[in-house]
């Protein structure tokens, strides 16, 4: 297709008109519609983009009334450089041209570029706006936007009904399998390593298992063995998928992972989940992201502080609070927690409690932190 722009374009100069290489548009009377629109098309595949806004504006001149109109504005928003002015042109073709076919895809790409920027509230609406547009073939897209949108915001309720929603309304074989691939990611950021977690988990390896997304399945399998210390079913998982899907970056992660638990002296061992694992899974896991130390007491006072909705919003506190030592990141059942300081008493955690209101502005709350070697139990919330 390419080749055939460029060699219409030589035609174009042969016949009196500019070439891509440069030149001012020809007089709008020696230009056809279909001859305009092709010598854009080529100045958008060289990536001039001065020339394409020049020769656009000579078009809208020409040809105002032109039922083309929006395809030149569809390859000024395509070439635009800057993401907000891509956007911005993007939205001209969507609020002007009601009928035109290709709106929908102007919505994708507007969502394109938030997904890329991390831009998740405005992703969760412009991807409600395109699911509106109706029939598309962009739709079930719009709806994985939604859905990571929510997830980012820290939305998990919202996020799971709209997963669910969108399993019970689709057939597709791997749209269902990364439906629920997402939809275990939700409950672990809900649940912990829960009973709903493991069961959905268990869910796409036993029925989809040809998958595009069955390797992160047996990834994250392979890492809930892990983490419930059942060293050789998680090994066994590890090396399954190294071998089956050799070269992916779930097997690149799974090679670093089985390094720190050969010290446990792994066997092979059959490791498919049956409905026992489910059935002894925690209805919730709340469990700290990283193990809380416990050093000469059996206890500690700290200052909770939150909860955040989204794991993001605890961080971004957190690095405000950089100055402090002693700072984790708790799951909670609803969302997270930051915790602040180890203070061995009521008195030294009440000194903590003042400071970080009165330099901060933060008001948080004292709890009491013990463990018994294995889990840190939290009082106080």
């Amino acid at each position: 297709m390419r080749k055939a722009i460029i060699l219409l374009a030589c035609g174009l100069l042969i016949a009196g008109h500019p070439s891509p290489g440069g030149g001012a548009p020809a007089a709008p009377d020696l230009m056809s519609e279909s001859h305009y629109l092709d010598l854009i098309r080529a100045y958008s595949s060289k990536k001039d983009y001065a020339a394409v806004e020049k020769t656009a504006a000579a078009f809208f001149k020409a040809y105002p009334r032109s039922k083309q109109v929006p395809d030149v504005r569809l390859i000024l928003a395509e070439s635009e450089p800057a993401p907000d002015e891509a956007i911005k042109k993007y939205r001209i073709i969507i609020s002007n041209y009601k009928y035109y076919p290709r709106l929908d895809y102007a919505q994708y790409r507007i969502c394109e570029i938030h997904y890329l920027r991390s831009s998740w509230k405005e992703l969760a609406s412009d991807a409600r706006a395109g699911l509106g547009l109706g029939k598309s073939e962009y739709g079930r897209r719009f709806m994985f936007f939604l859905i990571i949108s929510l997830i980012h915001r820290g939305e998990y309720d919202s996020a799971e009904r709209e997963c669910r929603r969108f399993i019970d309304a689709n057939h597709d074989y791997n749209d269902l399998a990364r439906s629920m691939l997402i939809l275990a990611h939700i409950y672990r950021n809900e649940y912990g390593l829960s009973r709903e977690y493991i069961n959905t988990i268990r869910e796409i390896i036993l029925g989809y298992g040809n998958a595009e997304v069955s390797q992160t399945a047996l990834f994250m399998l392979a890492e809930f063995y892990e983490r419930k210390k059942q060293y050789d079913e998680s090994y066994s998982a590890y090396m399954d998928l190294i071998e089956k899907y050799p070269g992916s970056p779930e097997a690149s992660d799974a090679s670093v992972r089985i390094k720190s638990i050969m010290k446990h002296h792994p066997r092979r061992v059959f490791y498919l989940p049956g409905r026992k694992i489910v059935e002894d899974a925690e209805s919730i896991d709340i469990s700290p992201e990283k193990d809380i130390p416990e050093e000469s007491t059996s206890f500690f006072y700290s200052i909770s502080v939150g909860p955040f909705v989204s794991l993001g919003d605890a961080n971004g506190v957190k690095r405000e609070l950089n100055e402090f030592d002693t700072m984790r990141t708790v799951r909670l059942k609803k969302g997270y927690a930051l915790y602040v300081g180890r203070c061995p008493d009521e008195e030294s955690v009440l000194k903590l409690k003042i400071r970080l209101a009165e330099e901060y502005g933060i008001n948080g709350r004292i709890v009491r932190i013990s463990g018994d070697g294995e889990r840190s139990y939290i009082y106080g919330e």
